[in-house]
């Protein structure tokens, strides 16, 4: 019966991260619930589950000495978790995935590809809708304070484009989502094309493909743009050089259709302002943020040259940032309009955040988890079609060199239900290669 519910909730809050960030991490907390009360649960020894322990070891660590160095001040402790600590909650995604048992795997896989669905579908509803899909639902029920219009691209002919965001709240963040899920549509029609599969099946594939493709490209979140690429290049390097399933045939293929949408994009692009708004950047065009970057990475190495080792701790990046960017802006005169636009909630790169806030050691664990997923996904006999889903978490850690998105929880949380979901698949396999080597 437990495990029913669990099952359920758990489902449940996989799908609801496209919907609702309070809806999932509502439906993950009573799924872990549950996944406590479950009779039998599954041991965690492996070497990711290690690597997020002592992950979050050392932020406890770090808590505790800087509320020590606060004189014991139980403000310091519920000012860190009001920050960036209030995310360690979701690290229950991780777990709560475990305890799926052998026989719901497939339904698990079913659920994921329900959430990408979603993902699509709502953004590409979102490229023609003048106000935001969120308020579209939210105003049913509460009155709204917040902007209810989305960012307007231009037009196609005379049907108005705007910058899809789903039913999420910013840009960043739908991007953070949707390069989670484009590398699975690109292998999945890659694996309907070389299985041979019916026609329908294969049309239906490369038409959602070419769905989440134009609103990755409407969506124009750089940073995710370049964490899919490397997760998409990765996946090719393994059926390529590991799998060898990439013939010189399927190449050409993969090259033609790959020529294929270029063309239309730069036929969109010649013809079409909204098309040339969103190419631009892509290929060189700066956006008014860009340069923010640059301000906000100079202002936060201070921060880690004086904190090497226990950083400026948790929920004190906002107080420590204001006094170095003033300091820097009095030794740059110069530049002083600069630092005082650069918006400054984030160091904009999330191995600098985290080295800020929690020091070094928690920069290396960090680059640790990455080797971990690394070495899982190439050497843990994963099956292909769950590689396919996860290649994401490996260009997640590349999109963070220009975003923070360990610190956005509506991303993170998916984060931690797709490592959960891998690592799940990596010791089922690791107890069946035992299995037969004990035969």
């Amino acid at each position: 019966m437990f495990y029913r519910i669990y099952r359920f909730f758990l489902a449940l809050s996989i799908i609801s991260c496209a919907l609702s960030v309070s809806l999932s991490q509502l439906f993950l907390l009573l799924s872990f619930v549950f996944f406590l009360l479950l009779p039998e649960k599954p041991k965690l020894t492996s070497h990711l589950v290690k690597i997020l322990f002592l992950f979050y070891i050392w932020q406890i660590v770090t808590v505790l000495y800087h509320f020590s160095a606060s004189g014991f001040a139980i403000d310091s402790i519920k000012h860190a978790f009001r920050d960036e600590m209030k995310d360690i909650f979701l690290v229950t995604a991780f777990i709560a995935v475990q305890g799926i048992k052998p026989e719901d795997k497939k339904y698990l896989y079913k659920t994921f590809f329900i959430f990408a669905l979603v993902i699509v579908i709502t953004g590409f509803i979102s490229i023609f809708s003048m106000t935001r899909l969120s308020r579209l639902i939210s105003d049913l029920y509460k009155t709204s304070a917040s902007w209810p219009y989305q960012h307007h691209y231009g037009k196609i002919t005379n049907i108005n484009i705007y910058l899809p965001i789903g039913l999420m709240n910013t840009h960043l963040t739908f991007g953070g989502l949707l390069a989670f899920i484009f590398p699975g549509f690109v292998f999945r029609l890659y694996a309907s094309w070389y299985k041979k599969e019916s026609f329908s099946k294969i049309s239906i594939n490369a038409i959602l493909l070419l769905l989440v493709s134009i609103v990755f490209l409407f969506n124009n979140a750089r940073s995710s743009l370049l964490g899919a690429l490397v997760s998409t290049i990765f996946g090719i390097y393994i059926l390529v050089f590991i799998d060898k399933d990439i013939s010189k045939k399927m190449l050409k293929r993969i090259g033609i259709f790959s020529l294929i949408f270029l063309i239309l994009v730069f036929a969109g692009y010649k013809t079409t302002s909204a098309v040339k708004r969103v190419v631009d950047p892509l290929f060189g065009g700066e956006k008014h943020t860009d340069s923010g970057r640059t301000f906000i990475w100079d202002s936060t190495f201070p921060l880690i040259e004086k904190n090497p080792i226990f950083g400026i701790g948790s929920g004190n990046y906002q107080k420590e940032i204001e006094i170095s960017r003033k300091e820097r802006e009095k030794e740059n005169k110069e530049l002083g309009f600069f630092y005082e636009v650069t918006q400054r909630g984030h160091a904009h790169n999330d191995y600098f955040h985290l080295i800020a806030v929690f020091g070094g050691p928690q920069g290396i664990l960090y680059l640790l988890l990455f080797g971990t997923i690394l070495y899982t996904l190439l050497n843990g006999n994963i099956p292909k079609k769950i590689r396919f889903m996860t290649y994401g978490l490996v260009g997640f850690f590349f999109s963070g060199l220009l975003q923070c998105y360990f610190q956005d929880d509506e991303v993170l949380i998916v984060f931690y239900f797709l490592l959960g979901y891998l690592n799940l698949y990596a010791e089922s396999e690791k107890k069946t290669n035992e299995l037969e080597i004990g035969r």
